[in-house]
């Protein structure tokens, strides 16, 4: 039997995608979303025990049944993300750089259970001599196109731990890992700074306090004081708590962007949706790197693990 879907899914620490996809087409027929990342479905393996990798499948059986579709047994299911690393459904190796952009080297492995219907093609991640990364990756062979392949172009994907990866023709050749996201988070939530900020709509003035963030940051200021001057911004009355709440996001995503200043490439591009893509374009244009950036649409950039994952399995249906 030829199949002719597979079942893609993009798992994360906290959130897992799961879609059904055409692959004639790679138009996506279903989807669910969930909070039930790695670490959630690890830690309940962990309270439950048992055979490890059994589990975690029976979990993606419960997801895939809420499709209206009639998922047939030997359907392949393709995972990236989370679920190659140590709480993972299964540990794999990282692949070393540089990684052929049409996927054919990055490392996975094929899993089959008795008691589960579906086989899985798991996805392993990959590592320069100092960082690693899993799933954004895989999201990139699905951004990049042909013109990529004639300079060198830096994919910033912003998020909890940002992105930015450096493919030089038909290579990823390097990759960094910021963890601007997750930072801001803490920051905001659980330090000195919580009460000096306040979350509202990003709009003009709100813009001018995320752009003097930038520019701090870009400035070459020290980060650990310039922090402090969130608090500092309330105790004198020099901004508002949503003001301040822009200024904190700026000084973070331009000490983050700041170091494409100095970095050698042709050609920026922006890989974000929401909020996020909103405040990422403003910090380029601010720092004067607008004119080298290329924005990737939300909608291809939805889609782009999809597309990736097909790179790295289409050998599997010729």
């Amino acid at each position: 039997m030829i199949n002719t879907h597979f079942i893609s899914i993009d798992w994360g620490t906290s959130n897992i995608r799961v879609r059904y996809v055409e692959i004639a087409t790679l138009l996506i027929i279903e989807e669910t979303t969930s909070s039930n990342g790695i670490k959630t479905i690890h830690d309940a393996w962990m309270r439950h025990g048992g055979d490890r990798e059994l589990y975690y499948a029976t979990f993606l059986k419960s997801q895939i049944n809420q499709f209206n579709s009639n998922i047939i047994a030997g359907t392949m299911i393709v995972i990236s993300g989370m679920a190659s690393s140590s709480i993972g459904l299964r540990e794999l190796p990282y692949t070393n750089l540089p990684v052929e952009i049409n996927g054919n080297t990055i490392y996975s492995e094929t899993i089959t259970h008795s008691h589960f219907p579906y086989p899985i093609h798991l996805i392993s991640g990959v590592k320069s001599e100092d960082d690693v990364i899993r799933g954004e990756e895989i999201e990139l062979l699905g951004l990049i196109d042909k013109n990529d392949t004639q300079g060198s172009t830096i994919f910033i994907t912003p998020g909890t731990h940002s992105k930015h990866i450096l493919v030089e023709r038909n290579f990823i050749t390097n990759f960094h890992t910021y963890m601007t996201g997750e930072l801001f988070n803490i920051l905001s939530n659980h330090s000195i700074l919580k009460n000096a900020i306040h979350k509202s709509e990003f709009n003009h003035k709100n813009n001018a306090s995320f752009s003097k963030g930038v520019l701090t940051s870009a400035e070459g200021n020290t980060m650990l004081n310039s922090l402090f001057k969130t608090r500092t911004n309330i105790l004198f009355e020099k901004q508002t708590k949503e003001e301040n709440y822009y200024y904190l996001s700026g000084l973070l995503i331009g000490e983050e962007l700041s170091t494409l200043k100095h970095a050698t490439y042709d050609t920026l591009k922006l890989c974000a949706g929401g909020n996020l893509f909103e405040l990422y374009l403003e910090a380029i244009k601010t720092l004067n790197l607008f004119s080298k950036t290329k924005i990737i649409s939300k909608e291809t950039v939805d889609k782009a693990a999809v597309k990736g994952q097909w790179k790295t399995i289409k050998h599997l249906y010729v």
